[in-house]
């Protein structure tokens, strides 16, 4: 009996080990911007940038044309914000990296009057939640918000605030990520 619990743990492991090993770029990855960076750029509103990457936990008869690989989950710090804006989203294979969309929040609340990217207490667009594009580099990896704006709900939040990025933002749409301690991403 002891010999069957022993295998089936190994092969659970080895599962594991296994999924992990198929999952391009998983890991944690985080940078925190210095007061010399920030300085140096004034319009920039995100301070500290986190991302998780694992195995997806959408099953593959779930899928679409393009099957879901990852699991990703960003989480963004601006300002003196305690909590962070977070966006979790199936990620599917495309070039050297991944594309995940991002969260989609059943928030009703009021619709913005601008479209302006930045921190809002009321919805630009609640029909798109937009999307982010990772690839490898050396050390870490690269964070772009690509296609339309991204909408980040406040963690622990359905009604706002809300963060939005912007492809068109130059300041506040790509993230250079240095490899971080899986603790980080805990």
């Amino acid at each position: 009996m002891m010999k069957r619990l022993r295998r089936a743990g190994a092969a659970i492991c080895l599962a594991a080990t296994q999924a992990r090993a198929e999952t391009p770029l998983a890991g944690c990855y985080e940078r925190i911007y210095d007061e010399a960076h920030l300085g140096a750029h004034r319009h920039q509103i995100v301070r500290h940038v986190r991302l998780k990457i694992a195995p997806t936990s959408v099953s593959p008869s779930e899928s679409g044309a393009k099957p879901p690989i990852a699991d990703a989950l960003l989480q963004i710090w601006t300002g003196e914000q305690k909590k962070s804006f977070d966006s979790l989203g199936a990620c599917w294979s495309e070039a050297d990296g991944l594309v995940c969309n991002g969260s989609d929040s059943a928030a009703e609340t009021r619709v913005c009057k601008t479209k302006t990217p930045g921190v809002r207490d009321c919805r630009i667009d609640d029909a798109h939640s937009g999307r982010f594009r990772i690839a490898p580099r050396p050390g870490g990896a690269l964070v772009v918000i690509v296609l339309e704006t991204l909408e980040l709900p406040q963690t622990g939040s359905d009604v706002g605030p809300f963060l939005y990025l912007s492809p068109s933002d130059a300041q506040n749409r790509d993230f250079l990520l240095k490899a971080a301690p899986e603790k980080a991403c805990k």
